[in-house]
Formats: C-alpha cells, sequence, structure tokens
C-alpha cells in the first residue's frame, strides 16, 4: 500500500482504503479499480491523494470497526467545517453541541477501546483533521476518568475548538514542515491561536470551563516548544485529557514531508516521565485505544517479526507474542524474557488479526487448564 498524490493517480490503480462524501455515503470501495472520472471526481473532492495497492498486493484485512471510524472522520471533517464558520460568522453554538454529543456517543460511551488511525493532511484541512481528532481521543480517555457527561462535553468542545485562529494563518506558513518553521512564523501561530481564544470569547457564550480549557491549553503548546513546563500540584483533569489527546495526534499525525511516529513511539514519548505527561491519563490512552491490539504483527529489539496473541492492561509492551523465527510464544510480562526481547514497533502492514485470534483463544483455554505451557527464552 502507497500514498498517491492526486495528480499523479492513474486509471487502473487499485483503492486500499475506502472513500466516503460528506453525509458518510461510500463512494468507492477498497479494491476499485479508478477510472477517469474516479480521478476526476477525487480530485474534485479536494483531496491531496489516496491510498494505492500495490500491482499484486492483496487487501489488507478491514474490520467494520476500522471502516465505521474511517466514514465518522470524514463526516466529522465536513460537519467541523461547518461548526466553526457558524460560530466565526454568527456564534452560532447549536452545530457545535451536535458534534459534540455525537462524538461522545461514538467514542465516550463504548466499555473497551475504539480504533483510532490517521488519515493523510494538507495545510488546508490539518485544522479540521487534528481538531476532530483529539476531540474523539479526549472523549475516549476521559471516559476512563470520569462518568461525568457534563464534563466530558466541556473537554470535547475545548478540543473542537482550540485550534480554531489556525484558520487565520497564511497558508505559506501552514505548508512548512516542522523543521522548516522560523520563530518569526511561531510568532504569528500564536498570535492567531490567542485571537482565535478571543474570538470565542466575543462571539460565544460558552461555559467558562471550556473558555478555561483553551486557554491553558494554548499555554502549554507554547510552553512545550520552549521546553518549560507547568506542572499542576493537584492536575485538572479535563486540561490533562486535552493535553495528552493533543499531543497523541500530533505526534502520529500523517503530513506531506514529515514522518510521523508510530502509535508505540508516541506512547514511550507520552509515558517518560521527563515529557511531563499526566500519567493517569497516558494510562487512560491505553485503556481507550488500540495500540498494541490483539492480532497486529510486531517487529522486536533483536531484529525477528511475531504476532501479539493478547493484550497486557498493566503494560501494553510486554503482551504474550509468537515468534515468527522459531514459532514459540514469549511472555513478555516475564523479566527474564522482557530483558532479551522486546517489542520495537508494529508492522502495520502484517496485520493477521483475522488469521490469529481464534487459534490463540484455544491456546488460553489450554492454558488456563495446565494442558499448555508459556515458552520462555531458555526452553
Amino acid at each position: 500500500m502507497k500514498f498517491v498524490p492526486a495528480e499523479k493517480l492513474k486509471a487502473g490503480m487499485r483503492l486500499a482504503r475506502p472513500i466516503f462524501n460528506k453525509t458518510g455515503v461510500l463512494l468507492y470501495d477498497r479494491n476499485t479499480k479508478l477510472t477517469r472520472q474516479g480521478i476526476s471526481s477525487i480530485r474534485n473532492f479536494n483531496l491531496i491523494g489516496v491510498y494505492i495497492l500495490e500491482p499484486a498486493e492483496p487487501l489488507p484485512p478491514l474490520t467494520e470497526e476500522d471502516r465505521a471510524f474511517e466514514r465518522f472522520q470524514t463526516m466529522g471533517v465536513f460537519a467541523l467545517r461547518d461548526v466553526l464558520s457558524e460560530l466565526r460568522q454568527y456564534g452560532n453554538e447549536g452545530p457545535l453541541v451536535k458534534l459534540t454529543d455525537e462524538i461522545i456517543r461514538h467514542y465516550g460511551l463504548k466499555p473497551g477501546k475504539i480504533t483510532f488511525t490517521q488519515n493523510l493532511r494538507s495545510a488546508e484541512d490539518n485544522v479540521y483533521k487534528h481538531s476532530l481528532n483529539t476531540a474523539i481521543l479526549s472523549a475516549a480517555i476521559f471516559s476512563k476518568l470520569s462518568n461525568d457527561p457534563n464534563s466530558a462535553r466541556r473537554v470535547v468542545m475545548s478540543a473542537l475548538l482550540h485550534d480554531m485562529g489556525l484558520l487565520d494563518v497564511p497558508l505559506p506558513i501552514l505548508r512548512k514542515t516542522t523543521a522548516e518553521l522560523t520563530e518569526e512564523d511561531y510568532e504569528v501561530i500564536d498570535k492567531c491561536r490567542v485571537n482565535g481564544h478571543n474570538l470565542i470569547l466575543e462571539k460565544c457564550h460558552l461555559d467558562s470551563t471550556v473558555l478555561k480549557n483553551i486557554a491553558l491549553l494554548i499555554r502549554d503548546i507554547k510552553e512545550r516548544r520552549d521546553d518549560f513546563h507547568t506542572v499542576s500540584i493537584v492536575p485538572d483533569m479535563q486540561l490533562e485529557t486535552l493535553k495528552t489527546a493533543y499531543l497523541f495526534d500530533t505526534l502520529t499525525a500523517m503530513k506531506m514531508g514529515e514522518e510521523p511516529k508510530s502509535d508505540i513511539e508516541a506512547y514511550r514519548f507520552l509515558h517518560h516521565p521527563k515529557n511531563h505527561v499526566n500519567a493517569q491519563t497516558v494510562k487512560a490512552l491505553t485503556q481507550a485505544i488500540k495500540i498494541v491490539p490483539v492480532g497486529c504483527c510486531v517487529r522486536f529489539t533483536n531484529g525477528d517479526k511475531g504476532i501479539v496473541l493478547t493484550e497486557n492492561e498493566d503494560d501494553i509492551l510486554r503482551p504474550f507474542v509468537l515468534s515468527f523465527r522459531d514459532n514459540k510464544i514469549y511472555n513478555l510480562s516475564d523479566g527474564r524474557v522482557f530483558e532479551k526481547i522486546q517489542i520495537e514497533d508494529v508492522l502495520k502492514t502484517m496485520d493477521n488479526r483475522h488469521v490469529m485470534t481464534d487459534q490463540y483463544e484455544k491456546y488460553r483455554e489450554a492454558l488456563k487448564t495446565g494442558k499448555a505451557k508459556t515458552v520462555s527464552l531458555e526452553s
């Protein structure tokens, strides 16, 4: 699977991921061969490109949950455009409330973990995709910390609105990579963020906690860039949720010209004490989204590859795994094993959930009854 810019699409190429319209209607399914008319439609949708299958590549697995998430993201981006337009022009909060409730209904009320995936962003749609994803993550994370619906709405609203001011940043600045941004560029960005917050104050009558959350998140963004951290003695979990969601999406975002961090790399960044991210919200993140799910293929620090057989709720990087090299199962929660073999990263192009899940269920039952044993490195 590879990303192909819209201007380089050719008839006969096969889509690797589905394409939906603003109302969630499927326009082109996976494995669809592109025609000239289809390519023209993709360009008219203002997509900067799509994911294409290699000539002999089989379709990678896609669960219904994965498909539903992509559909919701597409609809959410279009909805957020309308939300921010209504707020900026008229101070109309109705669409904001509706979108907030939809996000919480889909991703803030689920007892288990949600699928979270990224799509490529352009300078033109980055504000919408980043704000929407931060809101989705915030809803999922906060649901593991609190069952207060009013607080959940404040968190999600804050996430949707925090970067509204970036819509006024000149496109030449937005099109720069992080490495290309100058101090002068950051001054423009910071000023636009503050102006966006002031516009919300002027136009809307939002809960004061939402306004405070946005102001403090903007401050945290600037402080982190300046390598300075304000650490509260008594953390505000709404704000800490927003920080964690903001950082995870920013680190894993797929932008032209920039290499995103993998979910595991982003988790390690958030988990490291030197980065001053609240431990409770980081733990809630691992309980809220699938970072190292059952069935995903992984690369180990010794160069071998394998597949995750079960999740470890205490430490997501120490599950049971099956090594492809020797076809043995290793328990990474065992300290002796973990010293010699660790997960380096997930290999998303080798997702075998559809192959291994049933087999592992049988193994786990045998393990409970003593008919099977965990293989260690010494055996």
